[in-house]
């Protein structure tokens, strides 16, 4: 019975300690964006600004399934494991807080989070920023966990991952018929959806390309890069067959008057984009070879 309450006990208390990490994650939000400080410390009322809502809790979702990776292990003790945790947990925030400037400075280069958050309330816009977010910490899970608790290890996949996904922003112009720029100015939802399909797709490509085992740190970069590289080959092929399997007929020109049809083919964009990512993953990262041909 006792040993019952000693497990809780702990599990408490590591509740208690999460809750004081996500205390100093917000303080830490202020220092790499202090634009963005008034936001942070004063009281949320959610009804208020939606984008903004939008723009915040994409942020704590992010930080907690970072928190999802970190263990307790009792057998190494409690104060090293607390420890351990307690580092851990600070080395993931501050580098996803890394990664969100970084990569809001590369896609929205052009805006300004206080003009089009706080001022044109721009949905496209937090949606955007919302799945950004979402990917990063997606793609700091996998490295975390991929590190196998290697400081140098983590730093490297890290700025691997960074590179990966800020190439694969850039892509987005050719394949898709609508304009970043100009649509994320209107804020058109149309955009917005297919971009984030676009960016999820490419998120589930990295992390499959980043699922593999390891025991050299050149020849596994080498390998997530030519897992990357066939993804890209592939996912044209499952493209095209989809449209042609399910008959669809794609507008290579939308009618800037109608936004209907922006929406339409925005939400086709990136359904199909985010279908091909995850069917290209089975063949990247989910067929194991083993000796096709037998020794004599």
């Amino acid at each position: 019975m006792n040993e019952i309450f000693d497990k809780l006990l702990i599990r408490i208390l590591f509740t208690a300690f999460i809750c004081t990490a996500l205390f100093l994650y917000k303080y830490a939000h202020t220092i790499f964006y202090p634009s963005k400080k008034k936001q942070v410390l004063k009281k949320i009322y959610p009804s208020e600004n939606h984008v903004d809502t939008l723009h915040i809790f994409s942020r704590i979702i992010g930080v907690s399934l970072i928190f999802s990776t970190l263990e307790f292990n009792e057998y190494i003790g409690v104060f090293i494991s607390s420890f351990h945790f307690f580092i851990w947990g600070i080395i993931g925030f501050i580098l996803y807080l890394l990664a969100i400037w970084v990569m809001e400075s590369i896609v929205f280069y052009n805006f300004e989070y206080k003009d089009e958050v706080l001022k044109k309330k721009n949905m496209a816009y937090g949606t955007v920023s919302f799945t950004i977010s979402i990917c990063l910490a997606y793609l700091i899970r996998t490295i975390f966990k991929e590190s196998e608790t290697s400081l140098i290890i983590l730093l490297i996949l890290w700025l691997f991952a960074l590179v990966l996904f800020g190439f694969s922003t850039k892509l987005y112009k050719y394949v898709s018929c609508l304009t970043f720029n100009s649509l994320m100015i209107q804020g058109n939802m149309g955009l917005a959806i297919s971009y984030s399909g676009f960016i999820l797709g490419s998120t589930v490509l990295i992390t499959s390309a980043f699922s593999h085992e390891h025991h050299d740190i050149t020849s596994y970069c080498i390998q997530v890069i030519l897992k990357t590289l066939l993804g890209i080959l592939i996912i044209p092929i499952f493209k095209f067959g989809i449209t042609y399997i399910f008959k669809i007929q794609e507008n290579s020109h939308v009618d800037p008057n109608n936004e209907n049809l922006y929406l339409g083919q925005g939400i086709y964009e990136g359904s199909v984009f985010l279908a091909c990512a995850f069917l290209t993953s089975i063949i990247i990262g989910q067929i194991h070879f083993g000796t096709i041909y037998p020794f004599f």
